[in-house]
């Protein structure tokens, strides 16, 4: 089932390339060219608890998490919306 925030991954999943952690509360979220921003906000607005912030520069987004749980969980949601 969909969960909140879903769609606003959904609709740009076409632009995510990889997410790979780094340490245990930040991820880095690779994009297709000059699209980090479009998918950082889709992060922001998704409303999805653990998320302390993101910052977006072309391709590449750094989205810091509360805790190692708050990432992987994280990385579970995007993962999920992105198949729907």
């Amino acid at each position: 089932a969909a969960e909140p925030g879903d769609e606003q991954i959904a609709a740009v999943s076409d632009l995510l390339r990889s997410i790979t952690p780094a340490g245990s509360n930040l991820l880095v979220i690779r994009t297709g060219i000059g699209a980090a921003q479009r998918v950082g906000l889709a992060l922001d607005r998704s409303g999805w608890p653990g998320m302390v912030g993101t910052i977006a520069g072309d391709d590449t987004i750094f989205v810091a998490t509360e805790s190692a749980h708050a990432q992987k969980n994280l990385i579970t949601r995007i993962e999920h919306a992105t198949r729907s």
